[in-house]
């Protein structure tokens, strides 16, 4: 039937039996959302604000605000009590982890037994005080109980030899781009490419320290301060027995040294960080009138050379589990050992963007 409009007011049907829509718009009550499902331009987002889900996260890619910090902008750094007092504190507390009520931290060793302990001061001049509590690990290519004696350090540890970088340390670079620029490189080997060019000689008396943590949901880095020391130095100064220490990530977000120079060099007898120079390198231009390092002295580091303490930080997936290798070892012998120190593990909020080492 048709319509009977009395005093502009019509009730009936349509012909054509589009009833219930006066207009024979699709639309019956008029609201601008045909199906009555609450999403009028039926696109999957009801409000139209670009987050079809209304979770805060319009990607759905876990980073709610698109600027590559996936905590949303409430990074939160847990609290940390140090836990190193005693002299025989384990190496975790020096390093500033498993402290108790925090985080479960599981640390691991391989290598001799000599080459891992921890220290309270390092040298005459009071320059390696502790960064974090009251201790920080020590850890080298020799006995850690010689560091504080001239004119030592440079022992062969024994059957500490592998020849090769044990798993998943990957000496390969990833190409020329690094995992950041092309996040599908990570899992093919250092996305620092920083370790195949310094690394031309055989692994020797090798120690590493390494754990394997969930990182906290509410940060978005890690960072450790670390120092690097040789005997190799002056004599052996930019040759292929270019001892170094390596801080490797197995994360979502990187697979690789973390700690290098701006000339992607590791840490190492070669790096740029060798900061602290006592003696004459033949072929060291910094070097040639002879150098003085105070820092070193009374140490079997005298005559040698080191670095300041440096700072590596790198970015971690909110949530995910990483693993973390340090490892330190003499490249192409066994002897003119060399040692780092490692403090201050803390979780932080700078993520985003390749690891950097700093000089502080």
């Amino acid at each position: 039937m048709g319509l009977e409009c009395v005093g502009g007011y019509c009730i009936g049907s349509m012909e054509d039996g589009s009833e219930g829509d006066p207009t024979g718009d699709g639309d019956p009550t008029g609201d601008g959302d045909p199906t009555g499902d609450g999403d009028p331009t039926g696109d999957g987002d009801p409000t139209g604000d670009g987050d079809p889900t209304g979770d805060g996260d319009p990607t759905g890619d876990g980073d709610p605000t698109g600027d590559g910090d996936p905590t949303g902008g409430d990074c939160e750094v847990p609290m940390h009590t140090p836990c190193d007092g005693p002299a025989n504190a384990p190496v975790a507390h020096a390093l500033g982890l498993d402290c108790d009520g925090e985080l479960d931290v599981t640390v691991t060793s391989s290598g001799s037994t000599m080459a891992i302990g921890t220290r309270a001061a390092f040298g005459n001049a009071g320059a390696f005080p502790p960064r974090e509590g009251s201790r920080y690990v020590a850890m080298g290519s020799g006995n850690v109980s010689e560091l504080g004696s001239v004119g030592n350090c440079s022992l062969n540890l024994g059957n500490f030899d592998p020849g090769t970088l044990p798993p998943p340390l990957k000496s390969n670079n990833v190409g020329a781009q690094d995992c950041v620029e092309n996040p599908a490189l990570v899992g093919t080997g250092d996305c620092s490419n920083s370790i195949a060019t310094a690394l031309t000689n055989t692994v020797n008396d090798y120690t590493e320290l390494r754990f394997t943590v969930a990182v906290p949901s509410t940060v978005n880095s890690f960072s450790y301060d670390l120092a690097f020391f040789s005997t190799e130095y002056p004599t052996y100064y930019l040759s292929t027995y270019n001892d170094m220490y390596i801080g490797w990530l197995e994360s979502e977000a990187w697979t690789g040294n973390v700690s290098y120079d701006e000339q992607h060099r590791p840490v190492s007898l070669n790096s740029s960080f060798l900061e602290y120079r006592d003696g004459n390198a033949n072929n060291d231009p910094v070097c040639q009138n002879g150098c003085t390092a105070p820092e070193l002295h009374g140490t079997c580091m005298q005559g040698h050379a080191g670095t300041a303490w440096l700072r590596t930080t790198a970015a971690v997936v909110p949530g995910e589990t990483i693993t973390v290798v340090f490892a330190v070892f003499d490249v192409g012998d066994s002897v003119l050992d060399s040692f780092v120190f490692l403090d201050n593990f803390r979780w932080g909020c700078d993520g985003g963007g390749a690891p950097s080492t700093v000089s502080l």
